[in-house]
């Protein structure tokens, strides 16, 4: 986790534009959250989505993330939070306790998905819900980022799970159902601002990224740059939620 205690000051640039409340609101929805709830922020970096979360709720949050660089950065943002340090697969949690486990763009990162799937059926009450924000297959495909740097598309491709990885993940931890939500919200950004997230690769899929395909991605959007001056791209936010539920 030392790649995201280095871009921990930063992170919080590479999140400009997205619809944290429209997600917060949307999570509550299909888990049915409450001021009484109690909800786990699997994977919650520097806390954006906690607390977009506890604005939309008043539910108890907990933010977990195995970075402490990252919660150093979400402790700024709330005390009200429970942050603690540790990995999906191994939650230093009580069964039983939450009615929501949700995570947001984590499970390309997590080695031992099935042991993080049969740890968020543990926590989780009786007719707890599982919400993931994630990006499927399909939709990596037609990711305008991908136009610009063509290189790394396949990457993503091998680290993200497809829609059938998680039905398995879940159905093997005894969940009940799973479901996909396909969402794509239209949403523009500048073009330094695309460059600063590929060079200082505050998105995760600029890791793997040779110095080379860099370059030329940078050169394509400053192309663009030339041929249409102030013109933002066009990166819509396009999101699978999957939704996984313990009980029908």
């Amino acid at each position: 986790m030392s790649e995201f205690t280095k871009i921990a000051g930063d992170y919080d640039k590479g999140r400009k534009g997205e619809a944290i409340e429209f997600w917060a609101d949307e999570v509550t929805r299909l888990a049915h959250l409450d001021w009484n709830s109690q909800i786990l922020d699997l994977g919650c970096g520097t806390g954006l989505y906690t607390r977009g979360m506890g604005v939309e709720t008043s539910a108890t949050l907990c933010g977990l993330d195995p970075s402490l660089g990252m919660l150093e950065r979400a402790r700024e943002k709330s005390t009200e939070v429970h942050w603690f340090c540790a990995v999906g697969e191994g939650l230093p949690l009580r069964s039983g306790v939450f009615d929501c486990v949700f995570s947001s763009q984590v499970w390309h990162h997590i080695v031992d998905r099935q042991g993080t799937a049969d740890e968020c059926g543990r926590v989780l009450g009786e007719r707890g819900t599982v919400v993931i924000r994630t990006i499927s297959h399909d939709q990596l495909r037609r990711k305008v980022v991908f136009d610009f740097f063509p290189e790394i598309m396949e990457n993503q491709l091998r680290v993200y799970p497809s829609n059938d990885d998680f039905t398995r993940f879940f159905r093997v931890a005894g969940f009940a159902s799973t479901e996909f939500l396909a969402y794509d919200l239209e949403r523009y950004q500048g073009v330094d601002e695309l460059i600063e997230v590929a060079e200082k690769k505050l998105w995760s899929m600029f890791r793997p990224i040779t110095h080379e395909g860099l370059e030329k991605g940078v050169e394509r959007l400053r192309q663009h740059e030339r041929e249409s001056p102030g013109e933002p791209v066009r990166n819509d936010e396009t999101i699978t939620l999957v939704v996984a539920r313990k009980t029908l």
